[in-house]
Formats: structure tokens, sequence, C-alpha cells
């Protein structure tokens, strides 16, 4: 529970007001408003209405007493949700992002440190901008100024105090947003660059930002990138689907077959994304996994025509690595052939004495990989 002063303290701070401000605004010594803020001291009871109304807030809120935010929260996202109901966002005639901007803010007058409801109000009116803009009806330049200004100002209070990290993110990706609309490339910048590297997080928000100032050669850079990592990380999602619907049994086997038909069909759909040894690493995990599942409910047909397929997918890329020059991995190609195939039942099988390993049709891949020269 905040006390009043610590209260005080972080309102005004929010609404951009410095001690010295404050007190001019009030007829009162600086030195009365740092008593305040240190708990020393209390306002004079006739100077809390006054303070309120600067600080835009309501006496309550200031004092820290009456309203329940939980129940309030909860009847405001109501509120708003009947007004996307029942409103639109094409003109500016009870346009739903403007009307949810109004209840988003009579509500931070309440509750002002709820950062949950100052990034949607923020959102609230980014949407509205954006959409005057986009559907020809657009508001004064004042207007617009203003709702920038304000935008501006309540996400830079949730950067600069809020403890949420998910939100904070959040908050400077909206920020980022907001400057690029009005061409602020050097402001949005500033604050891409303390985005978290993983994730693509700070990538995604530099990739806007060069593809707004029509930067080729640093959008290009990074978009390659971003694509490299958000692939990657896709197929990990399939292959770790695929593995956890494999773990139920055989009960879900078909249903785990299918999970990595779909890991195959996205790596040959997204090959350009990777280097081709990036490629042939997935395709051998999708393969092997996919034998052994077919090995598990004594398919086998299915299971020597998957050892087939990439048992020709590893002959292609060992020819076009020879063509290539690149003699180091050709020669780790051959050192691993072996262990690749040994993957294809070793989920199942642990040795080589199996029926996999003894069938003619696996003797004739192995012979296969083995002539490679």
């Amino acid at each position: 529970m905040l006390s009043f002063g610590q209260r005080l303290k972080m309102i005004r701070k929010e609404a951009g007001i410095t001690q010295a401000e404050l007190s001019e605004k009030l007829m009162v010594s600086v030195q009365a408003v740092s008593k305040w803020e240190c708990d020393n001291t209390m306002p004079d009871i006739s100077q809390i209405v006054p303070l309120a109304a600067i600080l835009g807030v309501t006496c309550d809120c200031l004092l820290g007493v009456g309203g329940d935010e939980k129940a309030d929260r909860d009847m405001l996202y109501a509120q708003i949700s009947e007004i996307w109901a029942n409103k639109n966002v094409y003109s500016y005639e009870n346009n739903a992002y403007y009307e949810s901007y109004v209840l988003y803010k009579e509500h931070l007058k309440k509750y002002p440190l709820d950062y949950a409801v100052k990034l949607n109000c923020a959102r609230s009116i980014d949407g509205f901008i954006y959409s005057a803009n986009r559907y020809c009806y657009k508001a004064s330049q004042e207007e617009e100024d203003s709702l920038y200004d304000e935008e501006v100002n309540l996400l830079t209070a949730i950067i600069n105090y809020d403890r949420d990290t998910t939100r904070l993110i959040e908050a400077k990706e909206q920020l980022i947003i907001a400057y690029l609309y009005r061409n602020e490339f050097s402001k949005a910048e500033s604050v891409a660059v303390d985005l978290p590297d993983r994730g693509c997080i700070k990538d995604k928000m530099l990739m806007e930002i060069y593809h707004k100032k029509n930067d080729n050669d640093k959008c290009l850079e990074i978009s390659e990138r971003v694509c490299f990592e958000a692939v990657d990380s896709y197929l990990a999602s399939l292959w770790v689907r695929a593995r956890r619907i494999s773990i139920y049994g055989n009960a879900r086997k078909q249903e785990a077959i299918s999970a990595w038909r779909d890991l195959l069909a996205a790596i040959k759909l997204n090959h350009g994304i990777f280097n081709n040894s990036k490629y042939m690493w997935w395709t051998i995990k999708g393969y092997t996994w996919l034998s052994n599942d077919y090995i598990a409910i004594s398919d086998f047909e299915n299971t020597f025509i998957v050892i087939e397929e990439l048992t020709d997918i590893l002959v292609e890329d060992y020819k076009k690595t020879k063509e290539a020059g690149d003699i180091a991995r050709v020669e780790k190609l051959k050192n691993n052939f072996w262990f690749y195939m040994h993957w294809c039942y070793n989920k199942c099988f642990p040795t080589s004495d199996n029926i996999i390993a003894k069938d003619p049709r696996f003797k004739k891949c192995e012979e296969r990989l083995a002539a490679l020269n």
C-alpha cells in the first residue's frame, strides 16, 4: 500500500509535472511539496481538490481511498466489449476506438497507476488516429496532435514506472509504432535498441523502422535474419508438438505421424530460408522420428518408404555439396551416414540386430550411401 507521499510523487511524475511547477500552480513553496512527498507533512484539506485537478485524478485516487479497482476494471472491460459489439471505426461519429479511449481515460482518473489500462488507452488512441486517416475522416490537426502527445505520455509512463516486463516490451513496441506514424525515426530507433534480442523482438521492430525509412539494405538484412529465426522457432515448435503427441504411445501414433508430416511439409516449404546444412538437419530429424513412429505401429512398408526417401535426399545433398567444392562438409556427411540410418530405428531398436537393419531394402539404402565417393 502506497503512502500518500509515495502516491503523490508517482502520480506527479507520470503527469510530467515537476515539484516546482506543482508548487507554482498551487501557490505553495517547493519545500512544501517536497515535505508532502516525503510524508513529513500533509497538504491542507483545501488543497486536495485543486491538487487532484492539476494532476488529472480524482480526490479519492489521490488519497488512496474508495473504489474496488478489480471490480471497476471488470466493469470497464464489459463496457468496452459493448462498444465494440455495437460501434465501428469507419466514421468519426460514435467511433469505437475513440469511445473506448474516453472510458479508459475516465478509469485512469480514478486509477492512474493501472498500467494495463494505460496501455489499452494508448492503443485506442493509436487506433483512432490510424483509422481516421485510413477511412478519410481525419480529425483536426490540433486534436490529432493532442491525442498523439497523450499516447506518447501514456506509453512513456509505462516504460518508466511499470514493473511488468511483458507490458514494458509491449509499450515500447507501441511507442515505436507511434513514432513511425510521425516519421520520427531517430526516436523510434532509440527505443528499439533497448528491446530484448531474444525472440527477434528487437529485430522485428528495427525491420519496421527501416521498412518505413525505405532503407533497403538494412531492411533486407534484418528481414532475412527475422525470417530465419522465426521459421527456425516454428519448426522447433512443430517438432516438439509431434514429439509430445508421439510420447502418448500407440493410441495416438497416427496423429503423431500426421504431425511429423506437417513438420516435413513446413521444412520443404521454407527451404530457401536456411542454408543447406540447417535445412538438412531439420529434414533428417523429421524423417528419422517419422520412421520410428511407423515402426512403433509395425507399419514396415511405410517405414521403408520413409527410409528410402531420406536416402534419396542424403544422396542428392552429398552430390550438390561435392559439386560446390565443400570438401569439409563432404567428409562430414560420409562420416555421419551410418548415424543417420541408425537413427531411423534406434528409438525402437537400440542395436543394429533388428528386422529393419537386416531387411534387404534397408541394406540397399546403406549400400547406396556407402558407394558415394
